[in-house]
């Protein structure tokens, strides 16, 4: 991590506004990458955007040789990608957890002597791996090696006082799923663990292995020699370093009340003691090395630093994996073995800096410190910056990253972090987001050359974080061109229940093409007109029912589907006015919802068992066929519907005649429901009509004094006109009444004056 500024003046290529011919056009396809590789799985992070979804972008943007910057490069994977195509790059982040790692991505490492250096440790801790870690085998009776032991909360029961063990009273083993509640064994009392007072966390299972028997691996119920064990090693001072780093409430945003009720006052709580003593012996042998070995070292124990804490949730069925973007400790965690995690690290980093070995580390350096200032470049040097800025309130950095900096030995300095807290209002807020946002997009602006391209990864729900990023590029004299998507395939946990219309989160990122004008040189043609509109909801809503009437696939029908469609709308038009969540208050309004799954009103849903009536789509099914029968009325349908529905315990009263009103058709002659017509279907949608029910949707709020803002006279008086003519005659009136007639000529008056009369007349009959 040598000197930057030498580093720019060996390496950027002068800017001369005379010759320049650079000329590019916006990058403008979508572009897909998977995680599933060594390099990417080298080192987890919280928001890592794969290497070979950048590489399209550099290499359209630059050409070998040019300077790449990453203001905000977290894992250092904008290196990664530069570097394998022979560009040279700056990577900056405030974290110093962030730039240990990325430097290790990007900087080469004589892998024999890595090879060499992880059995030389190997060997050296081995005697203290095999006490802390060494079990007997209850098959053969030989020794054996503790893969990892599931720990268990033991809480006291709300009535008796009993100690209650979770894992025997409230996992149901039979079907792997933790129960809801639990029932004490001493009294009976069935209670939720919510309110409960934890006692501590025992060890119940130990999962093992023998090199004799086979299979080699095993469990039983934790033994007392196991226990005895844990008793010795908890009364025995470890004799090497580790870190204490304080973690108190006021300090951290993640902190929440588990930490205070299981006393995790410092970084070293976050482990059991025999994790730790086995941290510290690994860490005190990498110690006594130097150089690039020692970081590379460091690389692989901050690797499995996390995985090796009490973070590590037990997952039925599955790898025990710590909760990525918090520091949360579950009621069931898997102690994971050190020295297999070692072993693993042993293997892998290897392979993976033998995939990188043709990258020059010369060609890259790292920085700690702000994007919001990088004063060793100068201005006009870089020729392209690609960069994932933090999300607003999405994750917390410093909190995250505080394991690593912890044995690192240096921390976040949290007064220049970018993110907006909600627990501690008073540190970082909007306002200081925004500002350090805009700090940044000015020094993106003044590093880049002129005519040169800043593509900004972004993902969020919140109009208001969108907001910032859009103003920020404004006010710095970025340009907004190209609008790409970014899918990086494997969905977060979150992402996951998003998909599946559980939770309001979006799962794709949104890429910023931005260009730092030339002189005397008019931008490309773009996609984003940046005209900004009164009336968001009916610009979302027509959009949503475009995108639906295009015979949208079942999972482009969800809300998180719809908020990456409308989402790229709004940035094309320079503004992003609502968020995700009022998108999703809007959905019920305007559209129906089958299963999870969204359509236009009169749209056909197909596909549904008729058996299956505790489905809509079943239940749908089942309708069609009825109705295609014969037209029947809702009452004839009521008696062989409640006898159906019962067998499943319906629990909605009201869902037959929903499904109905939504999906059929009601001859009002006759009262009678039958399957529609295609142009009754296309009635029932109102596809073509879906902005002015919108507009009378946005008047009607401005009426009940929910709008969050206050309409012009002028556009008062056109709300007038246009609620005269969709026949909302008592809305035009009360219009009306809130109209200044002063401020319009006589002819416009009288005009307006006739509409009302007219709207008063109707509106009394």
């Amino acid at each position: 991590m040598s000197d930057l500024s030498d580093f720019v003046a060996r390496h950027a290529k002068p800017y001369a506004p005379g010759s320049d011919t650079y000329r590019r056009p916006p990058f403008a396809l979508p572009v897909k990458a998977g995680k599933a590789t060594v390099v990417y799985n080298a080192h987890s992070y919280h928001t890592k955007v794969p290497p070979q979804g950048i590489e399209p972008y550099i290499a359209h943007y630059t050409d070998p040789g040019d300077l790449v910057l990453d203001p905000f490069c977290g894992s250092g994977m904008t290196g990664v990608a530069a570097l394998k195509l022979g560009r040279r790059v700056i990577l900056n982040d405030l974290s110093p957890a962030a730039a240990h790692i990325a430097y290790n991505y990007c900087t080469p490492v004589d892998v024999g002597e890595l090879k060499r250096e992880f059995e030389r440790i190997k060997v050296a801790v081995k005697d203290e791996m095999d006490w802390l870690y060494g079990t007997a085998c209850d098959r053969c009776g030989g020794p054996a090696t503790i893969q990892y032991t599931i720990w268990s909360d033991v809480l006291e029961c709300g009535r008796c006082a009993a100690e209650v063990v979770m894992w025997d009273v409230a996992v149901d083993h039979e079907s792997s799923k933790v129960r809801k509640t639990l029932t004490c064994s001493n009294c009976g009392k069935e209670q939720t663990k919510r309110g409960l007072r934890w006692l501590r966390s025992a060890p119940v299972i130990t999962h093992y292995e023998c090199p004799r028997c086979k299979p080699k691996r095993a469990k039983h119920p934790t033994t007392d020699d196991e226990k005895r064990r844990i008793v010795e090693i908890e009364g025995k001072d470890i004799p090497y370093w580790y870190p204490t780093t304080p973690f108190p409430e006021e300090g951290w945003e993640m902190w929440r009340g588990v930490h205070r009720d299981q006393g995790v006052t410092d970084v070293s709580r976050f482990y059991s003691r025999r994790a730790l003593w086995a941290l510290a012996r690994i860490w005190h042998e990498i110690g006594t090395m130097s150089g690039r070995l020692r970081l590379a070292m460091q690389f692989a124990f901050t690797g499995i630093a996390v995985t090796s804490s009490r973070m590590n949730t037990y997952h039925f069925g599955g790898q025990p994996r710590p909760r990525t973007g918090t520091l949360y400790i579950a009621s069931l965690n898997a102690e994971a073995s050190v020295p297999l995690l070692w072993n693993g690290k042993s293997k892998s980093q290897p392979r993976m800096f033998g995939t990188l070995k043709v990258m020059n580390g010369k060609d890259a350096r790292i920085r700690i410190g702000s994007a919001a200032n990088l004063p060793e470049v100068p201005a006009d040097t870089v020729d392209y910056v690609f960069t994932d800025p933090p999300f607003g309130s999405n994750i917390f950095y410093a909190d995250c990253n505080l394991i690593w900096e912890s044995w690192l030995g240096q921390l976040t300095d949290q007064t220049q972090e970018a993110v907006v807290h909600i627990k501690h209002r008073n540190k970082n807020t909007l306002p200081d987001y925004a500002r350090l946002m805009e700090d940044s997009f000015r020094e993106m602006y003044r590093v880049l050359k002129p005519g040169r391209w800043a593509s900004v990864v972004f993902h969020n729900s919140d109009d208001k974080i969108w907001q910032v990023i859009l103003d920020a590029a404004q006010e710095a004299g970025l340009e907004l061109i190209e609008i790409n998507s970014f899918d990086k395939e494997q969905l977060s946990f979150k992402g996951i229940r998003g998909a599946k219309g559980l939770e309001r989160v979006t799962n794709k990122d949104i890429v910023l093409n931005l260009l730092k004008p030339a002189p005397n040189v008019a931008p490309p043609a773009n996609g984003a007109t940046l005209a900004i509109f009164s009336d968001a909801e009916a610009r979302v809503i027509q959009r949503i029912a475009e995108h639906l009437g295009a015979n949208a696939g079942s999972n482009e029908r969800t809300l998180q589907y719809f908020w990456n469609v409308v989402l790229r709308e709004m940035l094309s038009n320079g503004a992003v006015e609502v968020s995700m969540e009022q998108v999703g208050d809007m959905l019920p309004y305007y559209f129906k919802q089958v299963d999870g799954r969204w359509y236009l009103r009169g749209e056909a849903v197909l596909g549904g068992n008729v058996f299956d009536l505790a489905s809509d789509a079943g239940a749908l099914a089942w309708l069609n066929a009825a109705l295609n029968a014969e037209p029947q009325t809702t009452g004839e349908f009521i008696p062989r519907w409640q006898a159906l529905t019962a067998q499943i315990g319906e629990v909605d009263p009201g869902r037959l005649e929903r499904l109905l009103e939504q999906n059929f058709w009601l001859d009002k002659r006759t009262g009678r429901w039958r399957v529609p017509t295609e142009v009754e279907r296309q009635k029932m949608s109102a596809a073509q009509d879906l902005s002015a029910k919108a507009h009378l949707h946005i008047i009607r709020k401005f009426l009940d004094g929910q709008l969050d803002r206050r309409p012009g006279n002028r556009e008062l008086a056109e709300w007038v006109r246009f609620a005269y003519h969709r026949r909302a005659y008592e809305e035009a009136v009360e219009l009306y009444a809130r109209v200044d007639e002063s401020q319009f000529d006589p002819d416009y008056l009288r005009t307006l004056r006739r509409i009302v009369s007219v709207c008063r007349i109707n509106a009394r009959q």
